[in-house]
């Protein structure tokens, strides 16, 4: 995304990672495919690798380069958890609170007002 103007003036900003301002959303409707999918990669990395295969694997299922080439498996199972393509980000407005969720898989994103001020913060992961 890069940056989102909010409705408030604020600029929200992405461009790193682990943000406390930034989350997924993943439609209930798409859960099983994603759950499918990860499970049948880890299979075919698995078969894989008992074939002696994991640099064919590597460069089918991500683009090398610039995909390193010497990762543990555990790294690139982490790596098949990214479903971009089937979540939707949500940003929280860290000047007034507003949700951004985008629409679909557009890029482009609708702002909800909280009802109060103590939800600040619900998108970076700590309780209070």
């Amino acid at each position: 995304m890069g940056k989102l103007k909010c409705k408030c003036g604020h600029i929200i900003v992405d461009q790193t990672d682990n943000l406390e301002y930034k989350g997924y959303v993943l439609p209930d409707t798409l859960v099983d495919d994603v759950s499918i999918n990860l499970t049948n990669n880890i299979d075919s990395l698995i078969e894989s690798l008992k074939k002696g295969n994991k640099t064919d694997w590597i460069k089918k299922h991500f683009q090398v380069p610039p995909y390193p080439m010497d990762l543990k498996e555990s790294s690139m199972i982490h790596d098949l958890l990214n479903v971009s393509d089937k979540t939707q980000e949500i940003f929280e407005c860290e000047n007034c609170g507003r949700i951004a969720i985008e629409f679909g898989n557009t890029n482009q994103f609708r702002f909800f007002t909280p009802e109060s001020d103590d939800t600040r913060g619900i998108l970076n992961g700590k309780k209070k």
